[in-house]
């Protein structure tokens, strides 16, 4: 049984990484981090007590490609777009607004001090299933975590724990904790500072649970710098296997054509990015609150890896971290503090201008792998031009829809309040 001193020995140093200009902005709350314009470095140690505004994996291109305004999109790019099209997939449950809040996905940091609890493991997926891509079993290890850390309460009761004295992440499925054992279905170890963010054991991507988080204490400083996670309702399948592409690892999740009634040939893949197809000045115009502007740029700059799937038809949703992160350690929950500083009640922020679906594009594998072909080959640029075009043409087609959609609703309205003003005049005259 591995021993907390020995892997504190693999990784002691490139633990530097993004948070908040000063660890002050968010402990003090939303008024300083209002004043937050971007993010300096600080070690891992500082994550926790400054608000979990410390990014994981800020060194691995994954997460952090920055994409231009036209990067090369998938050789499905077109039959994805025609299928959320089809299906009319939302970002959020409702067509006509936008909403964020409380996520699914706690984090806790352990340190040197906190009680030390030891993970079983039970590979209920099958065999090699508490192994991440590195190979390390994490049945029987040891950990430090923090007192009153719990598991989340939905179904999947995920977990992820990251200790602050060397940077191993653990992420957990189907976790439960009683006394000084955690145990979990399946599982994996990584590393924040060493690691790409990929290869772990915790969702249906097999993606660090950490990584691409969003997270209050971003949308308070106006900055998300690193690509989302986002959730849809199925994936594409070959029979009733999920499909998947890098940076997946995994095919784990529900297919189209399982529990969603929807033609899995078109549907995307796990781990597929996708990118909001707008300008900076196309998002400034939108109406959006400065809140989903910061989510919208950072969709628009980084985009949104597909992570796993959900049982809701039509819905996608971002992957947000759970506000027990605090409050299982008896600290204010950071998304009631957001929703505060926004002039909102609770604990989600809420818009009434949808991001829209029939603007995301997605984006080409060669682009956070560094491995596209040269740009100047006419045959590839020629694809690729089509491919933008066949997508403007299905986003016009789809705001058409929209638009006419609204005014027929429309003069169905005008046409029962007409109706019930002709029967009231009749029965005044019978």
């Amino acid at each position: 049984m591995p021993s907390i001193a020995r892997r504190r020995l693999r990784a002691t140093l490139g633990l530097s990484a993004a948070i908040c200009g000063a660890v002050a902005l968010c402990i003090a709350g939303p008024s300083a981090a209002r004043a937050a314009s971007a993010c300096t470095s600080t070690s891992l140690a500082q994550a926790d007590s400054a608000g979990s505004c410390w990014t994981p994996f800020a060194g691995a291109p994954v997460f952090n490609t920055r994409l231009s305004t036209d990067p090369p999109l998938a050789p499905d790019n077109a039959a994805v777009q025609d299928h959320m099209v089809k299906y009319g997939w939302t970002i959020g449950w409702d067509p006509h607004q936008f909403s964020i809040g409380p996520g699914s996905r706690p984090v806790f940091y352990g340190t040197p001090s906190d009680p030390v609890m030891t993970i079983h493991c039970t590979s209920s997926e099958g065999p090699g299933t508490c192994q991440g891509q590195n190979g390390t079993d994490i049945n029987g290890v040891r950990i430090n975590v923090p007192a009153g850390a719990r598991p989340d309460g939905n179904g999947d009761a995920h977990m992820t724990i990251i200790e602050t004295a060397n940077g191993d992440e653990y992420d957990l499925w189907h976790a439960s904790v009683s006394g000084s054992t955690i145990t979990a279905g399946t599982g994996a170890e990584t590393n924040v500072g060493t690691g790409t963010g990929t290869g772990s054991g915790g969702d249906a991507a097999n993606l660090a649970l950490s990584a691409g988080l969003l997270r209050p204490s971003e949308l308070m400083s106006g900055h998300i710098d690193h690509a989302l996670v986002i959730v849809v309702p199925c994936t594409d399948a070959t029979g009733f296997h999920v499909g998947y592409t890098w940076p997946a690892t995994g095919g784990w999740g529900q297919a189209c054509g399982q529990g969603v009634a929807e033609d899995p040939s078109t549907a995307p893949e796990l781990g597929q990015l996708l990118r909001l197809d707008m300008t900076p000045a196309q998002i400034a115009a939108s109406g959006a609150p400065a809140w989903e502007q910061t989510i919208m740029t950072a969709l628009a700059d980084y985009g949104a890896y597909i992570e796993d799937t959900g049982g809701l038809a039509r819905q996608m949703s971002l992957i947000a971290e759970s506000p027990s992160s605090w409050t299982d350690l008896g600290r204010p929950d950071q998304w009631a503090e957001a929703a505060r500083m926004f002039g909102e009640h609770g604990d989600t922020l809420t818009s009434d201008v949808p991001i829209p679906t029939g603007d995301l594009q997605v984006v080409d594998t060669c682009v956070t792998r560094g491995t596209c072909p040269d740009n100047g080959n006419p045959v590839a640029h020629a694809a690729s031009a089509h491919a933008r075009r066949h997508g403007r043409h299905v986003r016009r087609h789809a705001r058409h829809d929209r638009r006419h959609a609204r005014r027929r609703h429309r003069h169905e309205r005008g046409a029962v309040a007409r109706l019930s003003r002709w029967r009231v005049v009749v029965g005044r005259r019978a």
